[in-house]
This record gives C-alpha cells, structure tokens and sequence, in this order.
C-alpha cells in the first residue's frame, strides 16, 4: 500500500519482508514491543518503511539474545547512554558464558582423551617416559586415607574441589599421594585432589621424566599397584622426584564393573 511517497506494509508483507511468522508481529503488538503504524478502516494493520529500521534493530537485538523484556524497556526510552550500558552488560554475561563453554569443552576432551589412552594402555607395565608440562588446578592439603575415607568424606572434599573451582563437573578430577607418603609406603593418603585446565589458568606440572603405571581393576586394590610401581622404580636404580599423580582414565560413568576401572599412576623420577 502507498500513501504518498511513504510505503506501508499489510501484516503479511511486513512479515515476508523479515521472513518471520505474522504471529511474531501480533503478538509484539500486544505485550507492548513493536506497534503498527496505523490500523485502516477495515481493520488491518499497517507498517511503514519508517519502522524497518527500528524493527531490524529489535530483531538483531533478540538475535544476540536480549529477552523481550530488556528490548521493551530499552525502546521505551532508546540512548546512547542505555545502549552501552545494555551492550556492556551483554558483553559481561557472554564472556562468562564463554568461559563456563571452554570449561565443558575441555572436560569433554579430558574425557575423550582418557577413554583413548585407556584403550591403548597395558596395565600392570611401568613405562618410563618423557611428559610435557601440563596445566592444573589443586585443592587445599587433604587428610584423607583411602582404606577408611567414607563415601560421604570424600563426596563432600569432591564438592568442596568443584565449588572451589567453578568446575562443570567432577569426573576429570584425580588424586595426589605426597612423595614423602609414597616413600614411606603410605599408599592410601590422599594429600590434594587435581583437575586439568587450560595453559594459564592454573598452576604448572613440569615435564619431565616420569614413570607411569596403568592399573586396571578396583581402588581398593590400588596399593599393589603402588608396591609394583615403587619396586620397579628402585630396580632401574632411580628414585621418585615428585609426588604421585592418580588420574581415572576409566571409572563409574564409563562401566558398572570395577574390574574394568582404569587409572594411570604417574610420578616424576631422577
């Protein structure tokens, strides 16, 4: 419809010229967000070329993900002033956003990452071999013994970690035993819970040297592993140079059978 040099626009055209449903534009009319130019006498309602502008901005405004509430608000009342204080806010959410995403990101590739590695590993054979540094994040020191830690003592310090952190979820975290308790053969201490993370946002594990032993069965027979581990180290005339890294390659989100659990033993040698 042309009324003078102005275009108007029934709902339908308005509507295809956005390619949004009709239903869209009722239904902003009616809470109040975007109103047609005029209804004509026969009832329909009328848009003009004067509101695609504003339209295209409420649009690309929901596009980025501002609720109808916030562009109501907005438009009542539209500034420069309001509008960087609304794009700085955005700014700010969608940076945490990113942030929690990476973080599922890597817990998915520590995930993927682990199921491989377990494929690959033959448990029960220490291998001595080179490490690159890698990035973690630890709890405060532990008191935790691992023979008589109950379920509740150690969901509650896995809690404590995951709060702590901000992480996504505990199933890439892992355990440290201390040097001091793996010389002393003290194979049940837990002296700090770890998880892995990006370069940067933790703390350093330097590479190196290392020994590392895959064991595959239940935790409660984790201390064998240890006494192999310890043993084959003191047998090629080495000692420990670090504490003791316990990673569950394999655990009770991927099987039911405790027998099929995989865990790496990993400490630093010279």
């Amino acid at each position: 419809m042309q009324r003078g040099k102005e275009k108007y626009y029934t709902t339908g055209e308005f509507a295809r010229f956005f390619n949004i449903k009709k239903d869209t534009l009722f239904y902003y009319d009616k809470i109040g967000l975007f109103h047609p130019e005029g209804v004509g006498g026969n009832g329909y309602r009328y848009y003009s070329d004067a509101q695609i502008n504003t339209f295209s901005t409420l649009l690309s405004l929901r596009e980025m993900g501002v609720p109808l509430r916030e562009i109501r608000e907005y438009f009542r009342s539209p500034s420069p002033e309001r509008l960087f204080h609304m794009a700085s806010d955005k700014i700010g959410k969608l940076d945490g956003e990113i942030r929690r995403l990476r973080e599922i990101r890597q817990l998915f590739q520590v995930l993927a990452e682990n199921t491989r590695e377990a494929d690959e590993a033959v448990p029960g054979a220490v291998k001595i071999c080179t490490l690159p540094d890698r990035w973690f994040r630890y709890s405060e020191p532990l008191t935790l013994d691992a023979g008589t830690a109950t379920d509740e003592q150690w969901g509650d310090a896995y809690e404590r970690f995951a709060k702590q952190t901000g992480a996504a979820g505990t199933v890439s975290i892992g355990c440290i035993l201390a040097r001091d308790n793996l010389e002393n053969g003290k194979y049940g201490m837990v002296d700090r819970l770890f998880m892995p993370c990006e370069e940067g946002e933790g703390e350093k594990c330097p590479g190196g040297k290392y020994a590392v032993l895959y064991y595959k069965g239940p935790y409660e027979h984790m201390t064998e592993a240890y006494k192999l581990l310890t043993e084959e180290i003191r047998q090629r005339g080495l000692r420990t140079a670090g504490d003791a890294y316990e990673e569950y390659l394999v655990a009770d989100l991927a099987t039911k059978n405790e027998k099929d659990y995989v865990t790496k033993i990993s400490v630093e040698i010279k």
